[in-house]
């Protein structure tokens, strides 16, 4: 049987959240139906993992689409992107986030790349349909603004990563047409492999044996409420004098200088020799094997990937109380949701400090209770968030896109 050759564009190869997932995805299609080409802005974290697996992965930088300074070179990038398309006989195009859409809608139409590319550009002129389908991933919240600028109705179906993420294409006329929900999955066997490296990885990381670790990792960026954190550890540690805090990631765009910012209140807590700033970690698995309890407090997320890495290694999570979040932790029995229903709205959200400072120094201070959330946690994690269920839930969606191409529009 001929296999379906998919082209997943990327807008980046830093080995964030929706690279892991992408990393995922192709390792569990290759040797399917579904044959993995990557295309990479450049080489990166994600093209030596890719390299290591044997994916194959193509370098093409796709300037953003909706920057004014990218609008001389978009035309030629797309061009090529077109010729690559038909070069490598593409049978669907896979967009990882939202970003490459407009850029793969315009390169796999029939319509000529002209003077017309920028009417489409600033939105006076639709494109002609893609002649053969585009499944765009939906990781983050997007606006109607965004759904219009990145072109997203013309894709063929749209995978939010939650319910709640399904949501912001909910007043779309196409909604139950195109937008499947699909989890993202987590390769349980390496975060299970990591285990055995926790008191190496621990050491490495200047923790003693009987020091507590709660963790946040991701993005540093208000998003996350770092602060909030901070302000709760103070609190935490005259309960729970044990306890170290750990930051791992950098700051977002636009950020800069927010790491210096919470340190700065670190110190002004009187808790600087309890936190540790790490930057991006390739290897998180292994940060995953010396934490006790993992934090998601973001008053907006998509899905919640460290939940599920978390749960690989029977780490507990306390997160927030929005998003996909609230979906893929059970409170009380996989760990908690604080905040309520308002979780999303910082005001209200501070409110909850009390609460968050109880369930913390519940875990922290009952490693039975712990241990039984975190055994709680993997076993939903595995029979909802692996790797081989997101596959199945991706290639469900591949299978229909193509199904209805088949069925209403003519081969190149």
């Amino acid at each position: 049987m001929k296999s379906i050759r998919v082209l997943h564009i990327t807008p980046s190869v830093r080995m964030l959240g929706a690279r892991q997932s992408l990393l995922t995805l192709v390792k569990e299609l290759a040797g399917t139906k579904y044959e993995p080409y990557v295309l990479v802005p450049r080489k990166g974290p994600l093209t030596e993992e890719l390299d290591k697996r044997r994916i194959k992965w193509i370098e093409l930088f796709l300037p953003p689409w909706r920057k004014g300074r990218s609008w001389l070179t978009l035309p030629s990038r797309v061009a090529q992107l077109r010729s690559l398309i038909l070069e490598k006989h593409i049978d669907l195009i896979h967009c990882n986030e939202i970003y490459p859409n407009p850029h793969a809608v315009v390169a796999s139409s029939n319509e000529p790349l002209g003077k017309e590319f920028f009417g489409v550009l600033v939105n006076k002129r639709r494109v002609g349909r893609p002649q053969i389908p585009i499944v765009t991933h939906n990781r983050l919240s997007v606006t109607p603004r965004m759904i219009k600028n990145y072109l997203l109705s013309e894709a063929t179906r749209l995978i939010a990563v939650s319910e709640a993420a399904s949501q912001d294409f909910a007043h779309c006329p196409w909604f139950a047409e195109k937008v499947r929900v699909v989890y993202n999955g987590v390769d349980f066997q390496e975060f299970e492999a990591a285990k055995t490296r926790r008191s190496m990885v621990r050491q490495r990381l200047g923790y003693n044996e009987d020091e507590l670790v709660v963790a946040s990792i991701g993005l540093l960026m208000p998003r996350k409420r770092p602060a909030f954190i901070l302000e709760a550890a103070r609190r935490i540690l005259e309960r729970v004098p044990q306890a170290r805090f750990l930051f791992v990631g950098d700051t977002s765009p636009g950020h800069s200088g927010y790491r210096k910012e919470l340190k700065s209140l670190a110190q002004k807590l009187g808790i600087e020799d309890k936190v540790q700033f790490l930057s991006f970690q390739d290897h998180i698995a292994e940060i995953f094997a010396a934490v006790d309890l993992n934090l998601l407090l973001s008053n907006n997320e998509g899905f919640g990937r460290v939940v599920i890495e978390a749960a690989a290694l029977q780490v507990p999570t306390i997160g927030s109380n929005v998003g996909g979040i609230k979906e893929i932790i059970i409170d009380g029995q996989t760990g908690f949701l604080i905040g309520g229903e308002r979780a999303n709205e910082d005001s209200v959200f501070w409110k909850s400090m009390d609460d968050f400072v109880e369930k913390a120094v519940f875990l922290l201070q009952s490693p039975q209770e712990r241990l039984r959330m975190g055994q709680a946690a993997y076993e939903h994690g595995r029979r909802n968030f692996s790797s081989e269920s997101y596959r199945q839930g991706v290639m469900a969606v591949f299978d229909e896109a193509i199904e209805e191409f088949r069925q209403t529009a003519p081969p190149w």
